[in-house]
């Protein structure tokens, strides 16, 4: 298993060394490009799209994508119009994988325009060649040569009235014998997708950590540090992580996240390693 971390949504970047490179809010000499967040299951698998450069900036031939799946339908993980636009450059077309509002959303945006000066929508064709398939919580199924689990995420989620304001999917996924959990814009997962963690070995995991060290509220569909460590001791006593899991944290705010060398040592400490755009990990 092959990843691209193409976009890790964490704003601006610092560099430290030639290895390690992170989140902060300081004027520095070095840039990475961040962008949404997104990653390629190389070569041809990438998750969520929204608006960011060319694949080639990573040496990516942006044909070689051929299946797009989705999180949820939030503008940093889809923006329709981009992605169509992509999709209409790819002459073997794309398959398209995500819940019914995602795949709703995609299909209108092809075959509707907004009039702004008459305010009102009309018909337009499509030269796109799209796939659509629809996925429920629960699901498994085939994405190329890998197999997905998808699992309900803990993310806009109005716990007073109970009431899912969007649906949003984090997955499990295995390929050539290892397997990855992609758990983006998450807060604590719920209890049906921990039991299902919890039947799995874990080479590696991606979680959400958008207050970096920072306290944040348990609701906001979001996780910090002391919230990823809560959950990795979780899984450690379950298994599912273990000694060799990488631990990765990515879709921080760079609001409240310090500049790495004042949180080094805290995230090494914890096991914890930051994804940054154009960071490779082969499994």
């Amino acid at each position: 298993m092959k990843i691209l971390f193409i976009g890790t949504g964490v704003g601006e970047t610092v560099k430290i060394d030639d290895a390690t490179m992170v989140a902060g809010h300081r004027p520095c000499a070095h840039q990475l490009l961040s962008g949404p967040p997104s990653i390629l299951l190389e070569p041809d698998i990438r998750i969520d799209y929204s608006e960011d450069g060319p694949l080639g900036r990573f040496g990516v031939d942006e044909q070689s994508v051929r299946h797009l799946v989705f999180t949820h339908g939030h503008t940093d993980h889809l923006l329709p119009r981009p992605l169509l636009a992509f999709a209409a450059r790819q002459p073997h077309g794309l398959h398209l994988y995500g819940n019914n509002m995602v795949m709703d959303t995609i299909a209108f945006t092809a075959t509707h325009t907004w009039d702004a000066e008459r305010g009102r929508f009309h018909l337009q064709k499509n030269n796109a060649d799209l796939c659509f398939h629809p996925v429920r919580a629960g699901d498994t199924f085939s994405v190329a040569n890998a197999r997905f689990t998808a699992l309900l995420s803990n993310h806009f989620v109005d716990q007073v009235h109970m009431i899912q304001g969007q649906q949003a999917l984090n997955y499990v996924i295995e390929q050539g014998g290892k397997t990855l959990y992609y758990g983006l814009d998450s807060a604590y997962p719920l209890p049906e997708t921990m039991e299902v963690l919890r039947h799995h070995r874990l080479d590696a995991a991606v979680f959400d950590a958008k207050g970096g060290a920072k306290e944040i509220d348990r609701k906001r569909g979001h996780m910090n540090f002391a919230i990823v460590d809560e959950l990795v001791t979780e899984l450690r006593r379950a298994g599912t992580v273990t000694d060799d899991t990488v631990v990765l944290v990515s879709h921080l705010s760079p609001a409240p996240t310090e500049p790495f060398d004042e949180i080094a040592a805290d995230m090494t400490a914890r096991g914890l390693r930051l994804a940054y755009a154009g960071l490779r990990l082969e499994l």
